[in-house]
């Protein structure tokens, strides 16, 4: 991908380039990640052996235990969630026949809380103005950054430098425009879960 990518710049197709730049990236991505994770599964590893070990007091093993079902979560869904709200979240999971993808109790982990031993949805008024300014923004700075993106090639320009300005501002609005979006996700998903236990409830 990234000799492709200099064949690109060679060629004086700088706006490929860019695109190949980043899809090598998004592609070597679980290869990035897979380092951290090794780190973890050897944490998971030291735990066992000290969970093995007889003389353990009681309760420091309990406490082992339990971190060792932190990390195994945190390695399949990458994340951390407190004990309590992700028992709570698999025991609805499980309640409602798995008919709600587990990604939505993940998702929606902010803006959940356990009140006397009940998980609840909690979204304020300002995570309200805040989706609707993220999905607005987000999907503004889309409908600009890719038609920018698109006329780089268009562009009389006789400095490289001008050019990679051009293809780097519309990346810029392109990537910060998805990442606007994506803060939306847990409003979305806090809603789903919220509906989801009501309609149960009901």
């Amino acid at each position: 991908m990234f000799d492709k990518a200099f064949e690109f710049i060679s060629q004086g197709e700088y706006a490929a380039f860019s695109i190949a730049i980043v899809l090598g990236i998004l592609f070597n991505l679980k290869n990035i990640l897979s380092f951290t994770d090794t780190y973890k599964k050897r944490r998971i590893e030291l735990l066992k052996e000290a969970v093995s070990i007889g003389s353990i007091n009681g309760n420091l093993k309990v406490h082992f235990e339990d971190e060792i079902e932190n990390e195994y979560f945190r390695l399949v869904h990458k994340v951390k969630m407190e004990k309590v709200i992700r028992d709570a979240c698999i025991d609805w999971y499980a309640r409602l026949n798995r008919e709600l993808s587990i990604s939505h109790f993940i998702r929606a982990r902010s803006h959940l809380e356990i009140n006397d031993g009940k998980l609840e949805v909690k979204i304020s008024n300002f995570d309200r103005i805040g989706y609707w300014y993220n999905m607005i923004a987000g999907v503004l700075l889309l409908l600009i950054g890719f038609p920018f993106l698109a006329m780089t090639n268009a562009v009389q320009s006789q400095s490289i430098a001008g050019i990679f300005v051009v293809i780097g501002v519309s990346l810029f609005l392109i990537v910060f425009g998805l990442f606007l979006l994506s803060q939306t996700f847990s409003v979305v998903s806090a809603k789903r879960v919220q509906e989801a236990i009501e309609g149960y409830l009901m």
